[in-house]
């Protein structure tokens, strides 16, 4: 152990945080203003920045930065790594395009590295060649004499502690019992393997953008599975790398809104099951990937993604809820208020496409609605309200619960307090390209933050839109808009100048 490393480890102090458990319908977004250029980009973390049997969030923050016009290119540490780029387990290799932008799959991560390696705290293992975040940037305490990055990051995005929680401490009496060691190790004071790292980014280059992002939520893995274990890490560690964000001046990522299922009562802070990989109930899958890169580019204050898709506002759309409530042949205890929908329990609208609308090449529906009590009294897993549309050929069947937006049959895309939401959907068809990684199928999007990604058809072949109540309570379905054209939504987020083109006013 060096000389530094001893150092590191003297001095431990508690720093305390706000709370950092909002709903997922509040999300905020940084007060740091969006740039068209991140410049050079350096993730570092471990196999969940890396990817396992998925490609990670990187690959799909790559699409929403070429959706959104977003410049920057990845640097990355490949001492001691074999797996810096793309490999069998990773999916995607370097230099693969999206919408004909390489991607360069470049990083500083690697499977069970933990934070204390890259903070050089100490070195267990040969992990990325033995080198910590002194040695990449090539600063005074670096131990190797090999410059590991050609340039200083300009934006670093860190997703460091799962395996520092989890493995060190999981098996030692549950992660629950050990937490304030944890929290010691990785966020106290200066000496904290977080502040370490944040330190020594702003020490290379003074004008870095840190990116933290919480550890996110594990499935029912055998060693730390108990409600105390989810709550020490979601609330307790989190609010502590919240703290260290706010110290540092960096952006803090709340990954957790999107991925803890809120009605897993049992173990409440437990991740949505289809969003970890059944195998080890701890790397994310596609779609665990695909919401945690739509909160970090939300929360950096970044439009989401368009899937290659104009943008538009629903007021722009062929039909209003009104022209569809005058054309619908069946809306028994349904009436109209505005250009909302009032339907009582058990009611259905049904309509079917205008004579002579061509919509085979694609079309799109958008709407608003927040239903339930938020899990009072126990979550309803049931449909409270189905939403169907299709042109004959493909058809897409939303289903809205009060603890989640789900797929067809029941697969969760987003979990959400439906009773507090106030976030328009969207469900469009995307035809596709294939050769430019662009998914074929539906894309549905929450606000304009894409929430399911190239989604199969449901059956029946549905040539129209249904929606129906199956709550017994009466539903306020807001601004319904019909469209014979696929689009993504207008932006919430920044989007470079020269896409707003295809936006609508």
């Amino acid at each position: 152990m060096t000389q530094r490393n001893v150092i590191r480890m003297v001095a431990f102090g508690i720093i305390v945080g706000a709370c950092v458990c909002s709903g997922a319908s509040k999300k905020t977004r940084s007060s740091v203003k969006p740039s068209p250029e991140l410049g050079h980009v350096l993730y570092i973390g471990d196999s969940i920045t890396h990817g396992y049997e998925a490609p990670s969030y990187r690959w799909a923050l790559h699409k929403i930065f070429v959706d959104n016009g977003i410049k920057y290119d990845e640097i990355g540490v490949e001492v001691g790594n074999n797996t810096a780029v793309g490999d069998k387990t990773s999916l995607i290799e370097q230099g693969t395009t999206y919408l004909g932008v390489p991607f360069s799959n470049l990083h500083a991560a690697m499977s069970s590295q933990r934070a204390y390696e890259t903070s050089g705290r100490t070195h267990s293992s040969m992990r990325l060649g033995g080198t910590d975040i002194f040695d990449w940037l090539k600063l005074p305490q670096a131990d190797k004499t090999e410059r590991q990055l050609d340039e200083e990051p300009d934006t670093c995005f860190i997703l460091l502690g799962t395996n520092d929680t989890l493995s060190d401490y999981g098996g030692k009496g549950g992660i629950a019992k050990n937490i304030s060691e944890v929290s010691k190790a990785l966020t106290s004071g200066k000496n904290g393997d977080i502040p370490v790292i944040i330190d020594a980014l702003h020490k290379a280059n003074s004008k870095v953008k840190v990116v933290l992002l919480s550890i996110p939520a594990w499935g029912a893995t055998p060693t730390s599975n108990t409600a105390a274990d989810y709550k020490s890490v979601l609330q307790s560690l989190n609010k502590q790398y919240a703290s260290v964000a706010k110290k540092k001046k960096a952006i803090y990522v709340n990954l957790n809104e999107g991925l803890v299922d809120k009605t897993c009562e049992e173990t409440p802070g437990r991740a949505v099951a289809t969003f970890v990989n059944p195998k080890d109930k701890l790397h994310p899958t596609l779609q665990g990937d695909l919401i945690m890169a739509g909160l970090v580019a939300r929360t950096m204050g970044y439009a989401g993604r368009s899937a290659g898709l104009p943008r538009k506002a629903s007021a722009k759309f062929d039909w209003s809820a009104s022209a569809l409530f005058g054309e619908a042949k069946s809306k028994e205890g349904v009436t109209l208020d505005g250009e909302n929908l009032l339907m009582k329990g058990g009611s259905k609208l049904e309509t079917t496409w205008s004579s002579g609308a061509d919509v085979s090449k694609g079309f799109a529906t958008q709407l608003k609605v927040a239903l339930g009590n938020g899990g009072k009294g126990g979550w309803q897993n049931t449909a409270s309200l189905v939403l169907t549309v299709g042109n004959g050929q493909h058809t897409a069947r939303l289903v809205f619960k009060e603890g989640a937006i789900c797929w067809d049959k029941g697969t969760v895309l987003y979990p959400i307090d439906m009773s507090t939401n106030g976030e328009s959907i969207r469900v469009a068809w995307v035809e596709g390209n294939p050769s430019e990684h662009l998914n074929s199928g539906f894309y549905v999007w929450l606000g304009d933050m894409c929430i399911g990604e190239g989604l199969p058809d449901s059956s029946p072949g549905l040539n129209g839109m249904t929606i129906e109540n199956s709550s017994s309570e009466t539903v306020t379905v807001e601004n319904v808009a019909l469209d014979g054209t696929s689009s993504a939504p207008a932006p919430i987020g920044f989007v470079r100048e020269e896409k707003i083109a295809n936006m609508a006013e």
